[in-house]
């Protein structure tokens, strides 16, 4: 344990030492601003989240979380829209999640099974990782995380009145849902899950908002996000692309540079309210 920790240690470091660089959004000081968040609430939600990680098991870590956070803060007030998470484990990042929740006034609709993932098929039986030259498996039931843990999770450690919850696996619970949504996390491992959050969220997600995967360095997931004939065929629209698809966002030290499991995109305005810049 001892040799691990030590081995590990230079990487949590330097992490550490980058983290006013890698999460600079969250610590802008127009980040936030609108909704009456001060450096102070930031650094109290940071030391939340650092706590969060080490005391909930999560698939995911408050690095990730920041930066999701920098953008939701980022979100005109204005802009009518709840936060939405597909995939909770055991509830560490959904504590963490909550607490950027209340301190914007918004909620945050957790979706999950609360029994695991469903059983894979297909090529989501094995997904390729590029970087580690490895296929990584899945089994039905993994990631499993009761309603009963994930809610005391949350309870302990986040912000409960703002969530809610919704059961099921997600071609059950999410057709119905018809929120507005201002920006969604999607951990949910499996391609056919993706799909189906892309195919229910996509079109409820406000213009300018932005869309986060845990999977961008799934060679399976990351294609699907420029996958022209499925984004025609389901959603009548252009493929947004993938910002870190391949290796996800450089966030962590690994042997050979950082990388994550992070991605995102945004639904894009209009070509032409966007800024040009020549070539």
């Amino acid at each position: 344990m001892l040799k691990l920790v030590l081995r590990r240690l230079p990487s949590a470091l330097l992490t550490m030492i980058a983290l006013p660089v890698v999460a600079g959004e969250y610590f802008r000081s127009s980040t936030g601003r609108a909704y009456g968040i001060t450096l102070a609430t930031k650094l109290r939600i940071l030391a939340q989240m650092i706590r969060n990680n080490v005391r909930i098991q999560s698939g995911s870590n408050f690095i990730s979380h920041l930066l999701m956070a920098g953008r939701i803060m980022n979100v005109p007030p204005e802009t009518a829209g709840v936060l939405v998470e597909c995939g909770c484990f055991k509830g560490g990042s959904t504590a963490n999640l909550s607490l950027v929740a209340a301190a914007c006034g918004r909620k945050l609709h957790a979706f999950d099974s609360f029994a695991g993932l469903p059983s894979p098929e297909g090529d989501d039986v094995g997904h390729v990782i590029l970087a580690d030259l490895e296929v990584r498996t899945y089994e039905e039931g993994g990631y499993a995380g009761t309603l009963d843990e994930v809610r005391e999770n949350i309870r302990r450690y986040g912000a409960l009145d703002v969530c809610e919850f919704h059961v099921g696996y997600f071609e059950q619970t999410m057709p119905e849902f018809e929120e507005p949504v201002i920006f969604a996390y999607v951990d949910v491992d499996l391609t056919k899950s993706e799909e189906t959050c892309l195919r229910e969220l996509w079109p409820l997600l406000a213009e300018g908002s932005a869309l986060f995967t845990d999977e961008a360095h799934h060679l399976e997931i990351a294609g699907l996000f420029y996958d022209r004939q499925w984004w025609q065929q389901e959603l009548g629209t252009s493929p947004p692309g993938l910002v870190g698809a391949g290796n996800g966002i450089g966030l962590f030290l690994h042997e050979g540079g950082f990388r994550s499991g992070l991605g995102y995109t945004v639904k894009m305005p209009p070509a032409e309210r966007l800024s040009h810049r020549p070539g």
